[in-house]
């Protein structure tokens, strides 16, 4: 029993001189590296009071985006500044506005309802004054935005039951431009491309300006079947297009790349017979596109040609 206390106590004063006895200080260094950083213990702080928030100390620009929920950047219009006298506009006022005047009109009333509800609810939480003059602006300004809705239903509507009605009396519609397209005479080729312009706008999207075309299914149909058309439109006036024709099928090009090349050339008949020869040179090297494939190609090619009228030099 003596012997473990002494070994336990010879432990402890072990213990305590190697944890308790102060290290010597290290010498002192000759290069000592500057501190790159100071803190606040190097410099004398004095503690001031916090500035409130006040229109003196705080500067808001003029073109700030939340100047728009306020009328003439007032805090609050008084009753004498609203617009009584107004009234809402009518279904027939809005059936004569275009679509880009309906789309302005809905924005200006967006933001008159926006001005509107802010100073409703400052008038309800925190000034306390009266809101029916308030309201009654806003409820004639809320009864010309469903108006505005009303007729772009109206229009969206009739122009569903219009698509409706043309696709079944596309078929007849499209034999009887044909043939007034073939056959006028070779002096009124201009009006006769004109009208080409407007159907294929019209029937198949296919705009005169290349870079606003959205390339779809219908656009590369078109685009095959009004080639085709200005093949037929030339052929009688030149043997080599009308051997071309006879080469392909029945129903004309099918290869929509070839019908690109045909489509794009001038409504003339030297460029026409070019396209020919160079589609001709697709043929025999094998090029063809897959019909899978066609949306994309069609799509690569515009955006090609439009990079390429746009690095042209303008004349």
């Amino acid at each position: 029993m003596l012997f473990q206390r002494g070994l336990s106590t010879t432990a402890r004063i072990s213990a305590r001189t190697k944890f308790t006895k102060p290290k010597p200080k290290p010498p002192k260094r000759q290069n000592v590296r500057i501190p790159t950083q100071t803190t606040h213990h190097d410099n004398t702080l004095r503690i001031q009071p916090p500035i409130p928030p006040s229109v003196a100390n705080i500067q808001c620009p003029d073109d700030h985006p939340l100047w728009q929920f306020f009328a003439d950047k007032k805090f609050m219009r008084s009753p004498e500044e609203l617009d009584f006298h107004s009234r809402p506009w009518s279904i027939p006022e809005l059936r004569r506005k275009s679509f880009e005047d309906l789309h302005s009109l809905w924005y200006t009333c967006l933001k008159e309802r926006n001005i509107l509800a802010r100073e409703n609810h400052l008038l309800r939480n925190a000034v306390g004054g009266q809101q029916e003059f308030y309201e009654q602006v806003a409820e004639k300004v809320r009864t010309t935005m469903w108006r505005i809705r009303h007729v772009l239903s109206e229009r969206d509507w009739a122009f569903r039951n219009a698509q409706e009605a043309f696709r079944t009396e596309k078929e007849s519609f499209v034999k009887d431009f044909e043939k007034e397209f073939l056959e006028l005479p070779q002096e009124r080729d201009e009006e006769a491309f004109e009208m080409l312009s407007r159907f294929q706008h019209a029937v198949f999207g296919i705009s005169e300006f290349i870079d606003e075309n959205l390339v779809d299914r219908r656009f590369v149909e078109g685009l095959k079947y009004v080639a085709t058309l200005k093949l037929r439109k030339f052929s009688p006036r030149n043997e080599e297009i009308q051997h071309f024709l006879s080469q392909c099928s029945e129903e004309g090009i099918l290869d929509v790349g070839e019908a690109f090349v045909v489509f794009t050339s001038e409504h003339k008949l030297k460029d026409v017979k070019d396209a020919c020869s160079a589609v001709k040179d697709l043929r025999e090297s094998g090029n063809f596109v897959p019909r899978a494939q066609e949306v994309d190609t069609v799509t690569q090619y515009i955006q090609r040609l439009v990079q390429a009228q746009s690095e042209s030099p303008a004349l």
